[in-house]
């Protein structure tokens, strides 16, 4: 039995000095002692007859709980296996009448999970003109990271865990946006869709010198609207503008140019959902087409997009199916009522992709892959969309994935894309961009200090924090 316990070694007299802990072995309750006298440890005590049939239930017990947890998962695995079937049935039979080119094969290594339906998704492949695979998209999570992001950090008091999700990906989209504006603010604005409390929009105003027009279909209380903590100087920098990005025209962006002295804007939407991200798209199409240079240059795009499943269900439970296939139909063969079914199902299936990453969840790798595709199907239209509309289109990760599983960011310029929307990690150079953040934030400490952006009157158990005291003293993180 010794033999067996290999952290307890009963030879040594200083094994244990009190009572130890006691265990069960055919029905004896053994106590080890130590002892430093040389005496013999105490006898085993045997385990009475109840306390005997007490531990054989707990272990039946326990037993079938484990046949059940395992019949559970087995279920689970079923049930997703069944939806990935049906999945591709529908696909198939949707697929029939569309005459198209069939591209992307999925023999290719990188996908091995989708080799046992190549057929099916060459031709998905080749119905949207899929051109690059998820996996093989580079990551650009911007310059010198570390450094970065700890300045860029430095004017914000904000709950850590939510500067551990956000801050990343605000790093990483200001820095394109600096790449793509060029080093002079200067008469510079950006467009900001979607902003809604605003914190990426304040990070571009105080940091970086823009001017940032935040579109918003309805904004957030007055508390929770990031400008309204600014001083003045600064507050003016941000201006909120509450509109439907599907109604925002080309006059509204002319008068404002001249209101606040911009000669150019660029656009930015940072996880605009679902149909979002082609509203913010068309909008930078009717901008591009109608509004004149000498009033205002249009000089690019950037679009994080996210959550494709909310094409099929939005947040008012609607679909935006019908809308995406009309928005896109030059892009899309076949009939309307085809495409919409094939939209449709790879909406849906997208959410394997994020459920993914929930725990317990039984998503195959099979089912990961074809998510994948779904998504792939859907940037792949997007991006040809922009490219008519900037000439100049391209698409990475923009942030590490333990920030967001919605990691897709478009980049598009009139001009020829600059090599820094490429950069990623501390091998990548970009003094300009990291000078100007110091100076910047070194400045707005000293004149202004760190500003508080901690939602007071407000909890969350997924930020993991608590701010509903004291309005005026809220606990320190």
């Amino acid at each position: 039995f010794a033999s067996r316990l290999p952290c307890l070694d009963l030879a040594r007299r200083d094994v244990m000095q009190a009572a130890g802990p006691s265990c069960c072995c055919g029905g004896i309750r053994l106590a080890f002692f130590g002892r430093t006298d040389g005496q013999k440890a105490a006898p085993p005590v045997p385990m009475s007859a109840e306390e005997l049939a007490r531990t054989r239930c707990q272990q039946k017990k326990e037993r079938i709980r484990e046949v059940r947890r395992e019949k559970k998962g087995q279920k689970k695995v079923r049930r997703q296996a069944d939806a990935l079937h049906a999945a591709l049935r529908t696909l198939d039979e949707a697929l029939g009448d569309v005459v198209c080119e069939p591209c992307a094969p999925s023999d290719d290594p990188a996908e091995p999970e989708l080799a046992g339906h190549n057929d099916l998704a060459g031709r998905l492949s080749g119905a949207f003109r899929r051109q690059q695979r998820y996996r093989a998209l580079p990551q650009a999570f911007g310059p010198r990271p570390v450094e970065g992001r700890a300045t860029m950090g430095s004017v914000l008091v904000r709950p850590p865990k939510y500067t551990e999700k956000f801050l990343p990906q605000e790093y990483s989209l200001l820095h394109k946006l600096w790449t793509l504006v060029g080093s002079d603010p200067a008469g510079t604005g950006v467009l900001d869709i979607g902003a809604g409390n605003a914190n990426c929009a304040v990070l571009a105003s105080v940091l970086l010198g823009l001017t940032v027009l935040c579109v918003e279909r309805e904004s957030p209380r007055e508390e929770l609207r990031g400008e309204a903590l600014l001083p003045a100087a600064f507050r003016r920098r941000v201006v909120r503008i509450e509109a439907d990005v599907a109604d925002f025209s080309a006059d509204k962006l002319r008068e404002l140019c001249a209101e606040h002295g911009l000669r150019r804007v660029a656009i930015i939407a940072k996880h605009p959902c679902g149909i979002g991200a082609d509203r913010s798209i068309e909008c930078a199409g009717r901008v591009v087409d109608t509004i004149d240079v000498k009033d205002c240059e249009v000089l690019g795009a950037i679009l994080a997009t996210c959550c494709t499943n909310k094409l099929s269900s939005d947040d008012a439970q609607e679909s935006r199916v019908n809308e995406f296939c009309s928005t896109y139909a030059a892009d899309l063969p076949g009939s309307c009522a085809s495409m919409e079914r094939v939209v449709d199902m790879m909406s849906r299936c997208s959410a394997w992709r994020t459920a993914a990453g929930s725990l317990g969840n039984a998503i195959s790798g099979e089912q990961l892959s074809w998510a994948e595709l779904f998504e792939d199907a859907v940037q792949a239209v997007r991006l040809r969309r922009l490219e008519r509309v900037f000439g100049h289109v391209c698409e990475v990760r923009f942030a590490p994935s333990g920030c967001t599983l919605q990691d897709r960011c478009m980049v598009a310029s009139r001009r020829a894309l600059p090599s820094g929307i490429w950069a990623h990690g501390d091998d990548c150079e970009d003094d300009g961009f990291i000078r100007q953040l110091a100076s910047s934030a070194a400045a707005f400490l000293r004149d202004v200090g760190p500003v508080d952006f901690r939602p007071k009157g407000l909890k969350s158990g997924k930020y993991g924090f608590d701010y509903t005291g004291s309005p005026a003293d809220p606990p320190a993180d």
